[in-house]
């Protein structure tokens, strides 16, 4: 499935100050937000709940600004990102090193958590890509379960569908959490 741009684009550098850190990333016009980090980023950035260590999951990472902030901000730290586009993850692999996190991140490429199907996280995270359509983002938001240790968590975005992924999620997990902010709903599930 292809629902992404296979020409790059024009060339960004995108800079970032959030928890008192400042951040630089590479993107092009061709990925998601490539010439700003989003709102909906920004948002479940600036509400991020971080694990003290472990493993967790980008998963639908674009140019890894998630995952990087994550990295940055606990270096105990292993994370993993994972997107279906080539050029997101190779960009992703040039801004773990711009920011420093390169030895603690693993960037793959693949369909949701195929690429990290036989490992159990103690954080999963995600503005999933709408325009791959509701099926992926239901997939990504209560696939999650499956992915986290028992103590986990998950963190995701909703630009659109929140209401109705909340409430899927209540079928499944045994704790949910929802906030709607400037027009976006944060959900944060645990197993």
């Amino acid at each position: 499935m292809h629902y992404y741009k296979k020409t790059p684009g024009r060339k960004t550098i995108i800079p970032l100050y959030i928890h008192g850190r400042t951040f630089q990333f590479i993107s092009y016009s061709s990925l998601f937000s490539g010439s700003s980090v989003d709102e909906g980023t920004l948002l479940l950035l600036e509400n991020i709940k971080i694990p003290s260590e472990g493993v967790v999951l980008d998963i639908g990472c674009g140019y890894g600004v998630i995952g990087i902030v994550v990295a940055k901000l606990n270096p105990k730290l292993k994370v993993y990102m994972t997107d279906i586009n080539p050029l997101a993850v190779k960009t992703t692999k040039q801004n773990a090193k711009i920011n420093n996190v390169e030895e603690r991140i693993v960037v793959l490429e693949g369909d949701r958590y195929e690429p990290v199907k036989n490992i159990l996280f103690n954080a999963i995270y995600s503005n999933p890509p709408l325009s791959a359509g509701m099926r992926v983002v239901e997939d990504i938001v209560l696939g999650a379960r499956e992915h986290l240790v028992k103590e986990g968590f998950a963190q995701f975005v909703l630009a659109k569908g929140g209401e109705y992924l909340a409430r899927e999620a209540m079928k499944i997990y045994s704790y949910v959490e929802t906030t709607s902010k400037k027009g976006y709903i944060l959900l944060y599930l645990k197993p």
